[in-house]
């Protein structure tokens, strides 16, 4: 899929990368919260503006990035461990509808668009439609180990 913050596609090569990026990114971020939160505690008693609000410009930073990058890895996280393509989780093609008007486990793609969106926070992920799903931990370690090139490549694209 392309990943308008990157401005680049984020695909079978660079996916990893993209994962890791965003937990190095959530990492920063509660870092920084934890350490502008401790700073700021130390610093009640003292009258030093300028470096206040510096520490709570920051800590606004670190704030607004953890809201912004920690749902994206929420739901790289659930793609890796289904090993599901974001363009099959935004077509929804592995999910169904529990209980609906015209029965049990249907499709959500096989549902009027009312009840798409009464349902939609219900709708349930089904391993068995995804042929390629082996399981949490394999679909992980799939993930991580398997070789993306041909051994002779050395990185060209």
């Amino acid at each position: 899929h392309y990943c308008r913050w990157l401005t680049n596609v984020i695909g079978l090569l660079n996916h990893r990368e993209f994962f890791v990026m965003l937990v190095g990114l959530i990492v920063i971020a509660i870092l920084g919260i934890g350490m502008d939160s401790m700073l700021m505690f130390m610093m009640v008693h003292k009258s030093v503006r300028v470096r206040e609000v510096v520490i709570v410009l920051h800590l606004i930073y670190s704030v607004v990035l953890l809201v912004l990058a920690g749902p994206i890895l929420k739901i790289h996280v659930g793609l890796v461990s289904r090993n599901e393509l974001a363009s099959e989780w935004r077509r929804n093609d592995y999910y169904i509808a529990v209980k609906c008007k015209r029965g049990k486990n249907i499709p959500v793609n096989e549902l009027s668009d009312d009840e798409f969106n009464d349902l939609f926070e219900h709708f349930k992920y089904d391993k068995k439609r995804n042929s390629w799903d082996r399981g949490c931990l394999k679909n992980c370690f799939i993930f991580w180990w398997t070789s993306r090139w041909h051994p002779d490549q050395l990185g060209e694209f």
